[in-house]
């Protein structure tokens, strides 16, 4: 009996994926997305490691830099490793705004 109710659910089970399947050739729209990405995701499953190089290479497309490369006379500390000291550069003091 339950080889029966198994058979009969496998069965209803298989018609409703070939049904959506056809549906979803049928008439393309957005809603075959997340099947898309369910079915994408099984790299994450069987091979993780691969998954997470993916991801750290499409990272690299977003990268920026935080802050810009400083220019030689833009560095406010000169390191000198022979004498093993630092030269700090004053900055220039910014001026008020100017009375007319």
């Amino acid at each position: 009996m339950t080889y029966v109710v198994f058979g009969a659910v496998g069965v209803l089970l298989l018609l409703l994926v070939i049904w959506s399947g056809h549906r979803m050739l049928r008439n393309p729209s957005g809603s075959g997305g997340g099947v898309a990405d369910g079915m994408g995701s099984f790299i994450d499953v069987f091979d993780p490691a691969r998954a997470r190089a993916d991801q750290d290479l499409k990272s690299k497309e977003n990268q920026g830099e935080i802050i810009p490369r400083p220019e030689d006379d833009d560095r406010a500390i000169q390191i000198d490793h022979v004498g093993m000291r630092a030269l700090i550069r004053r900055g220039s003091i910014p001026k008020g705004p100017t009375e007319d």
